[in-house]
This record gives C-alpha cells, structure tokens and sequence, in this order.
C-alpha cells in the first residue's frame, strides 16, 4: 500500500478533484443510500470549498492511496470578519481571542475514507498540510475526547486552549514556528 499527499492550488479545483473531494466526504460523513447525505456532499464540493478557496491562504492537500483518492484536508488564513473567526471573538476568553484569533491557519478539516483508516493517511495530510505554512498560529475545533481526531493533533503538538468552544468540541492550537503553546 503505497500512500501519496500532494498541494493543490485553486486553480487545480477542477470537476474531477472536487467529485474525488465529495465522494470521500461522502463516505466519512453521510449514508450514500440517503439522498439528503448524497445532495450534503455535493453542496461541500461545489459550495463550500469553492468559496472557502477564495480565502487567502487557501491551502488542500489530497491523499491517494495505491491510485484511489484516500483523503484530504484544507485550510486557509482565519481573519476578522470571517464567520468563524467572529464567532470565536465572542466565544472564547479575550486573552485566547487577543492571542490566537486573527491572521492564523484555520485548520477546516482533516478526512479520511473509513475505508483507509488507521493507517497513517491523516498524519500524511496534516503534515504536508502545515508544513511551511506562513502564519504564526494555526486554529482548529474537534471532539476532545481520545478518539482518533484528538490523538492525531495531540500527537502532533497541538494544545487544547478551550475546552469547551462549541458543545462537545474544544479549541485547538498550534504555534507553526516551533514554540510551546
């Protein structure tokens, strides 16, 4: 099994990537036999992650294993006036706000067929995801439990900076210049 993760640039979002981006969406996060799960990722692909690849910093990183396409992940430059940048302004405590929000790599989401699961695809793309970014911090919401997310950011260097953000998801984050949180 031989596993490869390449950059892509928004000019490379042509019809073929993101039906490779929907249908793993689709498989890690819907039911295929449900239409509503079916129209979900294709919204993602022809909605969220064209507009989300208008941001500055846009950066997608796909994972292909033995020629199938195993994975993604993305992200872009979180700045004021975003909605979720907005959101965490008024969420999270001012010192977490003053320090962290504004100008970071807003790590959106890391996804992996279920089908290729466990077997280091994830580390892949979050590695070459951050690798070289140019901002300072990165930011990122998941489940703080010890599920597979939480062990892969943990392990990664990333510190809980919030518990609780936004129900049962806490608030990552990740000094990219190598120093502690």
């Amino acid at each position: 099994m031989t596993t490869t993760v390449i950059a892509l640039t928004r000019k490379q979002l042509d019809a073929t990537v993101l039906d490779s981006l929907a249908t793993v969406y689709l498989a890690a996060y819907g039911d295929a036999s449900l239409p509503e799960s079916r129209l979900d990722a294709e919204n993602f692909a022809s909605s969220t992650v064209p507009r989300h690849a208008r941001r500055d910093g846009f950066r997608l990183v796909v994972a292909t294993t033995d020629g199938e396409v195993s994975g993604y992940g993305y992200g872009f430059t979180g700045k004021r006036g975003q909605f979720w940048s907005d959101w965490l302004a008024g969420a999270a405590p001012a010192d977490i706000v003053e320090t962290w929000v504004g100008d970071h790599f807003e790590l959106v989401d890391i996804v992996v067929d279920p089908g290729h699961r466990g077997r280091g695809v994830a580390g892949k793309l979050h590695d070459v995801l951050v690798e070289g970014l140019p901002q300072e911090r990165a930011l990122l919401a998941t489940a703080p439990d010890d599920g597979a997310a939480a062990r892969l950011y943990g392990g990664r260097g990333w510190q809980v900076l919030v518990p609780e953000i936004d129900g049962s998801k806490a608030l990552y984050g990740l000094h990219l210049d190598g120093r502690a949180v």
